[in-house]
């Protein structure tokens, strides 16, 4: 590994990992190969941990998680939410191009966001997992927050410090040119709306960062609508810069995991499928909470 080892990668290098932790080729970002999730120990687990607030996202190279295995899995994480209909799976959403008339199709990922970001208790983890990938496209952008904000010229961090965002449904007032956002189905409530600190603390980490200023972002309180748009836009402006993105190319059987307090995402647009080499199905968990046996950062080795 070239790149510095920040205090929780060393931690997770002396935990003495159970599999081969290597840095993925771009900004950030860590590919894990020779792990079963279904066997890992305790220790394991936090190394896994460790290893992610270290790196912001990780690449697990499974030889094939069933479901069971993956909300199992899922669980020594966090709290899975619930995001699908199914009696057997309901922490499982199924994310696929297959039968997609992509004239029509909402493409809501395909947008810089934080995943359940419009919710008071916002998502701690997001996992995929590619039950099949397509041979091109079909990639995941992440940008390091916490990267983004350490960037911040000393002036900027007092002027934002104390900043409360307003988030719900809708397309944010910082949606930027190019992103595909979402038209709201039946159901999305843009009524309700949330606050959360444009520059939140990491709940184990400690360490700060800017949090979701696009994806639900609808204004800042006690800022006039458009000096907070004008903000929000600059600081989004800021933080893609591509010093701050990594991309990851899905291949079947990835799970991928990444930190939703430091990590924004979006989803690239994947045409519909039109055979077994284009096709593309993901099962995404969102986890929210405490790991368990991490209530504080002190629990950490």
């Amino acid at each position: 590994m070239s790149r510095p080892c920040g205090v929780f990668m060393e931690k997770a290098l002396a935990a003495g990992l159970e599999y081969e932790a290597t840095y993925l080729g771009g900004n950030f970002g860590v590919a894990v190969c020779g792990v079963d999730v279904a066997r890992l120990s305790a220790a394991g687990v936090r190394g896994l941990l460790l290893l992610l607030y270290a790196n912001r996202f990780l690449v697990l190279r499974t030889e094939g998680v069933t479901r069971e295995q993956y909300v199992a899995f899922a669980r020594r994480m966090g709290e899975p939410i619930r995001l699908s209909r199914d009696e057997r799976f309901p922490e499982i959403a199924c994310l696929t191009n297959v039968g997609v008339d992509t004239a029509k199709e909402q493409r809501g990922a395909a947008h810089w966001h934080t995943d359940q970001s419009f919710r008071k208790t916002v998502s701690s983890i997001t996992m995929l997992y590619s039950v099949q990938a397509p041979k091109e496209g079909g990639a995941t952008r992440f940008c390091d927050m916490a990267a983004a904000y350490r960037a911040l010229d000393a002036r900027t961090k007092a002027d934002i410090e104390d900043l409360v965002v307003e988030h719900r449904h809708g397309v944010s007032v910082a949606a930027r040119p190019g992103d595909h956002v979402p038209i709201p189905p039946p159901g999305w409530d843009q009524a309700h709306t949330v606050h959360h600190p444009l520059v939140r603390r990491h709940p184990v980490t400690g360490a700060k960062t800017l949090y979701a200023p696009t994806g639900t972002s609808q204004g800042i309180r006690g800022l006039p609508p458009a000096k907070a748009t004008g903000l929000l836009r600059e600081l989004c402006e800021h933080a893609f810069q591509e010093r701050f993105v990594a991309e990851h190319i899905h291949r079947r059987h990835d799970l991928v995991i990444w930190d939703n307090p430091t990590v924004m995402h979006c989803a690239t647009p994947l045409p519909a499928a039109t055979n077994q080499a284009d096709t593309r199905l993901i099962h995404r968990i969102s986890l929210r909470g405490m790991p368990p046996g991490l209530d504080d950062a002190a629990a950490l080795p």
